[in-house]
């Protein structure tokens, strides 16, 4: 029942996804487009999207579901097989590849902009209203909880707008989430323990090997473009026959480049040069090295651009957690000899007592909002949180307990 309900989202985010890439790959092939489909389609590649004759008898009804974006590729694909001049393609295809280099514009000045509001709210704010909250009286931790995880969702939908899913990085195998399980035993020692924080400290400790793995796999992925760039530029490059070129230094034989790559793009990339050492159309390298380059260029420029987004995501972790350790420090203070009077006004120390028995749960979920926000901002994906995980959870910790044990001096 919960496949068939994911499933339509399922097929729109995947055809979402492989939209550019595919049209990359029918702009470089010298075939008619459907047939260079048909081709893929035999080797295992884009089997969720309609077969040749579905496309030619039927469109409309084969159409059905895919996103907007793919919808357009392969609307031109079909007018361009039944008119059979491969030349009309690109002119069809332009709005598409207009589409790109506006969207790659956008995303440039929308990632930045769009974290620091959004980190703001998840973090600052959100702490000024819970402790107001709290001074008021109970429910401030269960809103500062249900913020946090509010704003994982939200955040996780607003990345996906910000970053243009086809450019966003893939997500890790399963198995690279498995060390995450040593958060339950070190949940357990520490409490057994009488650790302050259990959980926010498992999660900071067991996230670590995950985020040692993760880090390693997006630096391959990233790797993987730079190395797709290069094997592109030299085979558009090359005098004659491309493979020569190819071969040795990056291929083989042409089928290494049908080996699957968990990188949709750089696989999309391989694709065509295969179609082309395949059938020829060399002339037709030098428009897939622009294309994929300009992708590149804006990959790097953004992760470089984004990679400050980590050292916000620690100050916001630190301006909040100090936020609440302070709030917690001056309770004595403030409902000490002069309670009665500030009873009297509908302030007592009910929320302040239900905010520092939850704090922990509160940091961890301000930990996995913050993590969230800065992965899908600056990968594109929010499952690679756990990148971020430990050091945005340590700064919590740390800055906690540092601001619970300096502050009472600071009023004596």
């Amino acid at each position: 029942m919960f496949r068939s309900l994911f499933r339509p989202i399922k097929l729109w985010l995947q055809s979402e996804k492989d939209a550019v890439p595919l049209a990359l790959i029918l702009l470089s092939s010298p075939q008619l487009p459907l047939t260079t489909l048909r081709e893929l389609q035999a080797k295992g590649f884009y089997t969720y999207l309609p077969g040749y004759e579905a496309l030619l008898t039927n469109p409309e009804k084969a159409l059905r579901g895919l996103s907007d974006k793919m919808r357009r590729v392969l609307e031109a694909a079909v007018a361009t097989q039944r008119s059979g001049r491969r030349e009309a393609l690109e002119e069809k295809l332009r709005d598409v590849l207009a589409e790109l280099r506006t969207a790659l514009d956008l995303a440039d000045y929308n990632v930045s902009n769009m974290y620091m509001v959004v980190t703001t709210f998840v973090s600052t704010i959100a702490g000024m209203v819970v402790s107001t909250l709290a001074l008021m009286g109970p429910g401030g931790a269960m809103a500062a909880i249900a913020s946090a995880l509010f704003a994982s969702l939200f955040v996780m939908g607003v990345g996906v707008v910000a970053y243009p899913i086809e450019y966003s990085l893939p997500t890790p195998p399963a198995k690279s989430y498995l060390p995450l399980l040593s958060i339950i035993p070190l949940y357990l020692l520490l409490s057994f323990l009488g650790a302050p924080l259990p959980l926010t400290l498992s999660i900071a400790l067991g996230s670590i090997f995950t985020s040692v793995l993760q880090f390693i796999y997006v630096r391959r992925q990233v790797k993987e473009l730079l190395d797709t760039r290069e094997m592109v530029r030299v085979a558009s490059r090359a005098v004659g026959n491309p493979y020569r070129s190819l071969k040795g230094r990056f291929i083989e034989n042409p089928e290494d480049l049908l080996r699957p790559t968990d990188n949709g793009l750089v696989q999309a990339i391989r694709l065509a040069l295969f179609q082309v050492l395949l059938h020829g159309g060399y002339e037709l390298l030098e428009k897939l090295e622009d294309h994929y380059s300009r992708i590149v260029d804006f990959i790097l420029r953004l992760r470089s651009k984004t990679r400050v987004f980590l050292i916000y995501a620690v100050i916001e972790a630190v301006i909040v957690s100090m936020m609440y350790a302070i709030l917690v420090s001056v309770k004595p203070l403030l409902f000490g000899a002069g309670a009665e009077a500030l009873a009297t006004l509908g302030i007592t120390s009910a929320g302040l007592d239900e905010l520092e028995q939850n704090m922990d749960l509160i940091l961890s979920s301000v930990a996995l909002a913050l993590s969230v926000a800065t992965s899908s901002f600056r990968e594109g994906k929010p499952t690679l949180l756990t990148i971020y995980m430990p050091v945005v959870a340590v700064a919590l910790y740390a800055s906690y307990m540092t601001a619970l044990a300096f502050t009472p001096s600071l009023f004596r």
